[in-house]
């Protein structure tokens, strides 16, 4: 009999900021890039969750450097079908950023709260989300 060996990925070098705000997302995403001088742009598609027959979108806003290729990455855990990520239902927003830029810029946590709109911003260990995965799409 054949034996099959599961080999799992090592999880993704990313900090997860979760982001309570009772703003639209455009808005926040406008004042997140005004504070810490960011370009973030909505992608052209969301990211979709189909579940009980009801097609659930949530949308998403990306900066890449362009010398350094590291990404920022703000997606909304709401919309009006339902929540991306359960087990964090009270964060309205994620902001995923590459450890390497995070670990520069030690007071982006701090930025972040400055930030308009913003009521708190807390990080979230990737290795705690059950459905991370659902942040890096």
């Amino acid at each position: 009999m054949a034996k099959l060996k599961l080999e799992l990925e090592p999880d993704p070098a990313v900090t997860v900021i979760g982001i309570s705000s009772h703003v639209n997302d455009y808005r926040l995403c406008w004042s997140i890039n005004r504070t810490i001088g960011l370009s973030m742009a909505r992608r052209r598609t969301d990211i979709e969750e189909g579940a009980n027959g009801v097609m659930a979108r949530y949308s998403a806003y990306d900066h890449t450097d362009p010398t350094t290729q590291e990404r920022f990455t703000l997606i909304n855990n709401h919309s009006g079908d339902g929540i991306l990520l359960k087990e964090h239902r009270q964060t309205d927003y994620f902001l995923v950023v590459d450890n390497e830029l995070a670990e520069r810029h030690p007071d982006l946590l701090n930025a972040l709260r400055t930030a308009d709109f913003v009521l708190t911003a807390y990080t979230i260990p990737y290795e705690q989300l059950r459905m991370g995965h659902k942040l890096l799409l």
